[in-house]
């Protein structure tokens, strides 16, 4: 996997995705996991901010990340609220906690960074093995017809910090062959004191078909697969779908 949202992304990655409403997508979420709020494995959880929109809700929540920029994030977001959520720091291909949840998550397209079919695979199979009989694993991927169609190929966005600006410049490559997106990112943050620091970083994430996934989900020993447009009220999968929520159970 290539490193991901490390130091300077990292520290601001909140504000970056300020406008993403983790609260709704959480609900969304619960709404495909059966009883009542249980214990809930987020793997690839970042800054904590969608498990703790499940905690909010009644979840008893572990994230898993293998960045500590994002985890150090995660925490103070954590210390800053109600709840208490374990942090863990592990990659997901590997991580074994020696328990198991009633759900598993893997959301915010986290389950395309290993890119490959058996990272993938691996992923996938750490999660069943981390879930009770019965439970529920719910991810969410990138959709390959509307990645081909309608990507962005450069973005130039800008926040205000509280003690300058941030600038995020996003330059995006598609390898069709590979199903594979890469964003080279160059950060400058402008500070008021005169001051600046500056940073680049690149990330691959992959992206699927529908089929694609519900092939790599049946490869890890998953069934009952259920696959829609996420966070939507029609759940139909066009081309336009940029987001895929998949369901699946042991």
């Amino acid at each position: 996997m290539t490193n991901t949202y490390q130091r300077l992304h990292a520290l601001h990655y909140d504000l970056v995705y300020a406008a993403k409403p983790y609260a709704e997508e959480a609900a969304f979420v619960a709404e495909r996991l059966p009883g009542p709020p249980a214990t809930l494995l987020d793997l690839a959880c970042g800054t904590a901010r969608h498990a703790l929109a499940f905690a909010e809700l009644g979840y008893s929540v572990v994230g898993v990340d293998y960045s500590p920029d994002l985890l150090e994030r995660a925490a103070a977001n954590v210390a800053a609220s109600p709840h208490e959520i374990e942090l863990v720091e592990a990659d997901m291909r590997e991580v074994d906690l020696g328990r198991r949840f009633d759900a598993v998550t893997c959301l915010f397209d986290s389950i395309g960074y290993p890119q490959s079919d058996d990272g993938i695979v691996a992923v996938l199979g750490r999660a069943r093995t981390h879930l009770v009989p019965g439970g529920t694993l719910v991810l969410e991927h990138l959709h390959a017809p509307a990645m081909l169609a309608s990507y962005a190929p450069t973005r130039v966005r800008r926040w205000h910090t509280g003690a300058g600006t941030l600038i995020r410049v996003s330059e995006t490559e598609l390898d069709a062959e590979r199903s594979v997106m890469t964003v080279n990112y160059e950060l400058i943050e402008l500070r008021d004191d005169g001051s600046y620091e500056h940073e680049a970083e690149r990330q691959s994430n992959r992206f699927f078909t529908a089929e694609e996934m519900r092939e790599l989900v049946e490869r890890a020993g998953l069934g009952d697969i259920r696959s829609e447009a996420a966070y939507v009220d029609d759940t139909t999968i066009a081309d336009d779908t940029f987001h895929v929520l998949v369901t699946a159970r042991p």
